[in-house]
This record gives structure tokens, C-alpha cells and sequence, in this order.
């Protein structure tokens, strides 16, 4: 029998990994989700609690697109996901 370590996410007792740091990864991406609803709900009157966690969540799941749009490539924004997909493949040339 193989004894295999897991680890918790601190902030989603649901959510196991096999890899500690990609628990410490996730536990970061909700921890920035969480601070992002915080200031977006003491920023902008009328905002739900459920719309200012949808928007957390938004911006911490994509923070390198957002990096990049913030430091100069505001149309990375506008890519679909598959787009920004594609651009990471390299292409498997026929003449192989």
C-alpha cells in the first residue's frame, strides 16, 4: 500500500493537493481574491457581497493577464482565454 501526503488549503478545508506549493498557491489566489472583494466593497457604494467576490475571484485567477494589461497591454483584456491559449503553444511543424 502507498502512503500518499496531502495538503489542505488553509482557507478551503475542501481542497486538497499533492504538491505544497500548489496548496500554498491557491491559499495566495484566495487570499488576494478575498482582500480584492474587501476593497472593492468599501470602494464602490451599491456593490453586493456576492458581485465583490465574483470580481475577487475574477482578478486573482487572471492576475498575470491583469499584470501585463497594467503595464502597458490593456488589450490582453480583451483576449478570450483560448486566445491567450493558442499564444503559448508552440506550433508542430509538418515537415517533421
Amino acid at each position: 500500500m502507498a502512503v500518499v501526503t496531502l495538503y489542505m488549503s488553509d482557507r478551503d478545508q475542501n481542497k486538497t493537493f499533492t504538491d505544497k506549493k500548489e496548496a500554498d498557491n491557491y491559499d495566495k489566489m484566495l487570499e488576494l481574491a478575498e482582500n480584492v472583494s474587501t476593497w472593492m466593497e468599501r470602494e464602490i457604494e451599491g456593490l453586493s457581497e456576492e458581485q465583490s467576490e465574483n470580481i475577487g475571484m475574477l482578478f486573482a485567477e487572471n492576475k498575470e493577464v491583469l499584470l501585463k494589461a497594467l503595464k502597458g497591454k490593456p488589450e490582453l483584456l480583451l483576449q478570450s482565454q483560448e486566445d491567450s491559449d493558442e499564444e503559448n503553444v508552440t506550433p508542430i511543424s509538418a515537415s517533421a
